[in-house]
């Protein structure tokens, strides 16, 4: 009888853990970019790769009761797939202002300094730019943004607080590369740019020799990782995840390290 008792307990635990391997982790798509070295693009092999890749797999580490899946668009189909419920998480430099806030659930911890300078061309006809009121109000002072970005919603917020000889003019590209020659050819007068982007873009385009007009930058920001608005859950796991990397080193050491290597290889 004893023994009767003991495998029954023995079959019981035994369905229990099998039942409990079985279970698998919630799982979660991480929507991200393809084309934006060196933040989320892909590698030689065609990989996805860089910072913000490498940041969510750490977190992926951290949270061992999810499992972590990215699928990659071009950068505004990733917020027109997390406002759909095809992804869980938008990973692709997002900063914050009020329009995204709307429609999706920003993280509280910020994983990148992306604070956005005037720049222009060092040795082109805007080169004695020294502010926004330089442009403004003259149709041929073009100011080149990222379709979607921060910045050209910044623009339009200026456009909606100011007379029409204050207006900005400005043109929104789907490409960084076809941005950036805008300036380098003189179509564009100047671009908004984090100084990662000013150096970058100097190293890539021989020849180009962009400067920000200020040390002083014209909109300060972090890159945030975005979430559905209703998924607090997913969003706090997130934040913690970062707040113990910042408190670790762990998020310095990765950004030292894919920065460092990325110059190196241009």
């Amino acid at each position: 009888m004893k023994n009767y008792f003991v495998n029954a307990v023995l079959i019981i635990l035994s369905g229990a853990l099998v039942l409990s391997c079985a279970k698998k982790n919630e799982k979660i798509i991480i929507g991200t970019g393809q084309a934006y070295e060196p933040f989320c693009y892909r590698d030689a092999d065609g990989n996805l790769a860089g910072l913000d890749i490498e940041i969510v797999k750490e977190i992926d580490k951290r949270l061992p009761q999810y499992e972590f899946e990215f699928e990659a668009f071009e950068f505004k189909n990733v917020l027109v797939s997390l406002a759909a419920g095809k992804i869980d998480v938008g990973a692709h430099e997002f900063e914050e202002n009020p329009e995204r806030r709307k429609t999706y659930l920003y993280g509280e911890e910020g994983y990148n300094d992306y604070n956005g300078f005037l720049v222009v061309k060092t040795d082109g006809l805007w080169a004695h730019i020294t502010s926004l009121n330089d442009l403004a109000g003259n149709p041929a002072a073009i100011v080149a943004v990222s379709t979607g970005s921060n910045y050209e919603a910044y623009l339009r917020t200026w456009n909606n607080n100011n007379p029409p000889d204050k207006q900005l003019y400005y043109n929104s590209f789907e490409e960084n590369y076809t941005r950036n020659i805008s300036v380098a050819n003189g179509t564009s007068a100047a671009i908004i740019l984090t100084q990662f982007d000013v150096d970058f873009t100097n190293a890539k385009l021989k020849g180009i020799n962009l400067k920000a007009v200020s040390d002083e930058a014209l909109i300060v920001s972090k890159a945030y990782f975005l979430f559905k608005k209703d998924n607090t859950v997913l969003q706090q796991a997130f934040d913690g995840a970062l707040r113990d990397m910042k408190a670790d080193g762990t998020l310095d050491g990765i950004k030292n390290r894919i920065f460092s290597a990325y110059f190196e290889s241009l």
